[in-house]
């Protein structure tokens, strides 16, 4: 949910500004200028260790709209075949994360010469995950239950648990130098979030047993037989039918609420009469959580029978779809008193090291771990190691993230053109297919405006 504090060409760079905070407060008191705007900034990002992507035109093609004729059906829409994934079997669990991040308008600003920095941000988070689960599992719900080399084989103990979460967060943060010694400076800094909530899920499964059956008759019927089920089930239905606009954003009832905290520490050590310079960091991000109010279910039960019709996009294209099915397929009531449950933040340990060499190039490596328990009810951040070289002046900069996630290395891009910022995390992502040979397991995108004003240097 990723959760997310990427941006890793943009949030890596001295000249980030509030990009650099929601990695780790502290890093502002650095803050290169008097004052920060930030206009806007959006990014998608999807990664799995499940399916690769091969389609014969790549995503950076489906998403601008340019997927040739030949691949479209009478009606214009895409056709999108099985074969266009294909599968990873490697005996591993597997995790899947797709979110989308609004970074909103934003002002940071330096409280004078010792008075630290002072940061003010809107933020528009959504995120949906799965992690844990089984290849034959999700093998039998890719073929629709129809995996006849699975049929007939028991499957015992499946452990997973899948979260979504959309919510919108107001923070501020403020930055300090705590120690000044001769070349080294450590520095504190904290953000303050409130948060509010428009969607949350949580399937928490403790145990699962099943078989898939092929069913009997002229037109068989596979099915999934479950067994056993040890599961938690909470929901949110507050976004049914309705779209995430600005009447629902300002909405009063909106069904969560929370608040959240950034901690931070950093050291920048800095011979005097050098250019260059070294910053390490150590942060703890989104601590805290939201409560919801919705529908909670426990969910236990045996010799329950689910119909490949169950899982098509008619039934299941929501989360809360999806629960819809497996509350009715237990026979469990509506739940008409409305419930709250708990949802935590994806919280994550974030250590930073950056070396700049003079003003315009730098070497920054990123380590971020997820600290929340396989089981929780929450999303996650993504554990990843990033390497970004960058080059960077006033006016044009670029950087190359190199980073190790879900048992892949991603190679990545990221261009500054005065305010405007346009890069990926996962540049082969967007643009691999079947043709090229690159068969990519996710994507990621991002762009943003945003502007420092009035810099240290011009003003001494």
């Amino acid at each position: 949910m990723s959760p997310a504090q990427n941006f890793l060409g943009i949030a890596t760079s001295p000249n980030g500004g509030t990009h650099r905070t929601y990695l780790n407060p502290a890093l502002a008191a650095e803050l290169p200028h008097r004052i920060f705007l930030h206009v806007g900034a959006g990014n998608l990002h999807v990664n799995n260790n499940y399916v690769r992507y091969q389609a014969p035109f790549s995503l950076f093609t489906l998403f601008t709209g340019n997927v040739p004729d030949q691949y479209r059906r009478n009606t214009g829409n895409v056709r999108f075949e099985p074969d266009y994934t294909t599968e990873i079997l490697d005996g591993n669990p597997k995790n899947a994360t797709i979110w989308g991040d609004l970074r909103g308008p934003a002002l940071q600003m330096r409280l004078g010469e010792t008075g630290g920095t002072f940061t003010l941000s809107s933020r528009l988070r959504g995120v949906g995950q799965v992690t844990g689960a089984s290849e034959q599992l999700l093998s039998a719900l890719r073929s629709s239950l129809n995996a006849s080399a699975l049929f007939s084989i028991p499957s015992r103990d499946n452990r997973f648990t899948v979260n979504t979460n959309a919510y919108a967060e107001l923070a501020a943060s403020y930055a300090n130098t705590l120690v000044d010694l001769d070349g080294i400076r450590v520095s504190g800094g904290i953000t303050a979030k409130y948060l509010r909530g428009y969607s949350a899920g949580s399937f928490v499964n403790r145990g699962l047993d099943y078989q898939l059956e092929a069913g009997t008759g002229l037109n068989p019927n596979p099915s999934l037989v479950v067994t056993r089920v040890n599961a938690d089930l909470a929901y949110t239905t507050f976004l049914q039918n309705r779209r995430l606009g600005a009447r629902t954003l300002f909405s009063p009832n909106a069904p969560g609420s929370g608040f959240g905290l950034d901690v931070g520490l950093s050291a920048t050590i800095q011979a005097e009469d050098s250019d260059s310079k070294l910053e390490l960091g150590l942060a703890l991000t989104d601590l805290g959580g939201m409560r919801y109010t919705g529908e909670i279910y426990d969910v236990n039960g045996q010799s329950i029978r689910f119909q490949a019709t169950d899982f098509n996009t008619a039934n299941a294209g929501s989360f809360e779809q999806i629960a819809t099915v497996i509350r009715n397929r237990l026979g469990i009531l509506e739940d008409v008193t409305p419930s709250t449950f708990r949802v935590g933040l994806p919280t994550s340990l974030n250590l930073t090291a950056d070396y700049q060499v003079g003003e315009r190039a730098g070497l920054s490596v990123v380590y971020l771990q997820n600290l929340k328990a396989a089981d929780a009810p929450s999303v996650r951040q993504p554990s990843l190691l990033s390497v970004v070289p960058r080059f960077e002046t006033r006016l044009v900069g670029l950087a190359i993230p190199l980073t190790y996630i879900n048992r892949s290395v991603l190679v990545g891009m990221a261009l500054k053109a005065g305010p405007v910022r346009i890069g990926s995390d996962n540049l082969l992502g967007l643009l691999g297919s079947r043709q090229n040979g690159f068969r990519p397991r996710g994507t990621d995108v991002y762009a943003g405006v945003m502007l420092g004003i009035r810099t240290m240097r011009n003003d001494e």
